[in-house]
């Protein structure tokens, strides 16, 4: 469910109104009640509210407004029949703006119609086989949340609305705690972290596990830019929208780079830079040759090179100063096996790299700021 992953509200709700029967005929009729599965979405809705910045809901409406399906979305109605003193507690008591109340009053509609639907079916085959492990997680953990609303308040009785809101939102905020190592990373994210590309985002998590730092229970989604203009770009749009701090990692020759985010980053946003280049290159020499060569033997497939074949590769071929994939892929070329791969290289060596003293030095830094900055939830 895609409502549920972090993306801009105004993006997800785009791409929400182009997928086929996002909202039922009875949409309306149902969400308005005041049910466990209302207040179970409308605390994932506050959670998500404090994510992101005003700017964020401020085109909802338009969004809305251009709608065929909902241009007629009310609000203020759609929440006061959640409860009848909804809408003006979370505009008076919480000071919700008005695109927010719009989001809360959207999200409080769809996820608790999509709750209803899709509970009885959460353990079933044919949904497991339509949906991955991380939408599951995320649909069982708001099928929880609302059993313990409903287990914690009888809805046939009055309550006052604020009393209701701060139950939902503190029995949400209790079991995201409990939960949080089962849920995926980019479900109600405190942090994010941005690289260049598909390599850092395979070898960053596991340095940092075995620097006893799980970017999982650090609630740290991290995000591939796709190179160093990406990783700038993201940055700043990130920046504009949302307020969770932001980290970036960037290659030592991305300084136009560099210097752009160290303009426009916050206090709590890191940035790092790797002084000898690329990933490659941070590799103690020894140590990374070791890698290169049990990683050429563990090839297989018609291209792989034989045991008698097998030449090592060694210290001397890596000139100073020289990239080291720039080297590697002479080398490839020279063993018949096309370009290096950086991406399925850098999956074995987080396969069998098992010490922290294996670690390139450049990212044993930045874990250890990362453990300084953000080392506490």
């Amino acid at each position: 469910m895609q409502w549920l992953s972090f993306d801009e509200p105004e993006s997800r709700l785009r791409k929400a109104l182009k997928r086929d029967g996002f909202f039922t005929d009875d949409l309306h009729n149902f969400a308005g009640e005041q049910t466990a599965q209302s207040f179970a979405a409308l605390a994932f809705a506050l959670a998500d509210i404090e994510i992101f910045n005003t700017i964020s809901f401020k085109n909802i409406a338009k969004v809305l407004a251009a709608s065929k399906e909902l241009n007629a979305f009310n609000a203020k109605e759609s929440l006061n029949k959640i409860h009848h003193q909804l809408f003006s507690h979370l505009e008076r008591e919480i000071g919700l703006p008005a695109g927010e109340i719009i989001w809360a009053a959207l999200t409080a509609e769809f996820l608790a119609q999509a709750l209803k639907e899709r509970e009885d079916l959460e353990n079933s085959e044919d949904l497991r086989s339509q949906t991955d492990a991380g939408e599951i997680g995320s649909i069982s953990f708001l099928t929880n949340v609302k059993n313990r609303i409903a287990a914690a308040h009888d809805f046939s009785s009055a309550i006052e609305c604020g009393a209701l809101v701060e139950l939902a939102t503190r029995i949400f905020k209790d079991h995201l705690d409990e939960m949080r190592s089962q849920l995926p990373p980019d479900f109600l994210p405190e942090r994010l972290l941005i690289v260049e590309g598909q390599t850092e985002a395979i070898l960053i998590p596991h340095f940092a596990l075995l620097s006893d730092f799980q970017i999982s229970e650090k609630r740290i989604l991290m995000l591939s830019g796709g190179g160093a203009n990406q990783v700038a770009k993201r940055f700043l749009a990130l920046r504009e929208t949302t307020n969770l701090p932001i980290a970036c990692l960037l290659d030592g020759d991305a300084e136009s780079q560099y210097e752009i985010i160290s303009q426009h980053k916050h206090a709590g946003d890191l940035l790092f830079s790797l002084p000898s280049g690329e990933i490659e290159d941070t590799f103690e020499i020894s140590r990374f040759v070791q890698f290169l060569n049990r990683y050429l033997q563990s090839m297989t497939g018609e291209n792989a090179p034989s045991l008698i074949e097998f030449e090592p590769i060694k210290k001397d071929q890596f000139a100073a100063g020289q990239r080291r994939t720039q080297v590697l892929n002479k080398i490839w070329k020279e063993k018949s096996l096309g370009n290096f791969d950086k991406v399925e290289f850098a999956g074995f060596v987080a396969e069998t790299m098992k010490s922290k003293e294996e670690i390139p030095r450049d990212f044993s830094s930045m874990i250890e700021i990362m453990k300084v900055t953000w080392g506490e939830n």
